[in-house]
């Protein structure tokens, strides 16, 4: 192989590895809501490139859709809402579960009225969660919501954070 085969080789690998790159970055996480996000999100004003890129909160993701919907997008009140809660649990922000309060953690976490305070609570009493199965231990979470967020979910002590 030629200089210029050789360069043109590397070049092309290059593009194409940037290529699928893009395509990963492109790809949504599995989950209920998936469907609603890709198709309201690949053919409004923006592409899946954004969404992914970015990691918001749920009131950062609502006020995200409130103002899509200023912008015109398309979509009811209850795909909104579905797009909240999958963004939330998929795309969301980190929460260090060992230091945040009961609002933070309702504000990181898809979770029923009054677990974010049931997890501040079981915490105080308990001491530190080390891992998801110590979380799990908190009455009345429900595993399949919670296993879908655990990489939202920060198990360092309260000490080293």
């Amino acid at each position: 192989m030629n200089r210029t085969s050789a360069a043109a080789t590397a070049i092309m690998a290059a593009v194409l590895a940037s290529t699928l790159s893009l395509v990963a970055l492109q790809e949504l996480p599995e989950g209920t809501g998936k469907d609603v996000t890709q198709r309201l999100c690949s053919i409004e004003c923006h592409g899946l490139d954004k969404v992914v890129a970015e990691r918001h909160s749920k009131s950062q993701w609502g006020d995200s859709m409130a103002n899509m919907r200023k912008e015109g997008a398309k979509g009811t009140e209850e795909e909104f809402a579905i797009m909240i809660r999958y963004l939330t649990m998929h795309l969301g922000v980190p929460i260090k579960i060992n230091k945040a309060t009961a609002k933070q953690i309702d504000d990181v976490l898809i979770l029923e009225p009054g677990q974010a305070d049931a997890i501040v609570k079981y915490r105080e009493a308990n001491g530190p969660f080390a891992d998801f199965s110590a979380l799990m231990k908190v009455p009345g979470l429900d595993a399949k919501v919670m296993e879908e967020q655990q990489g939202n979910i920060n198990y360092v002590p309260p000490s080293v954070q």
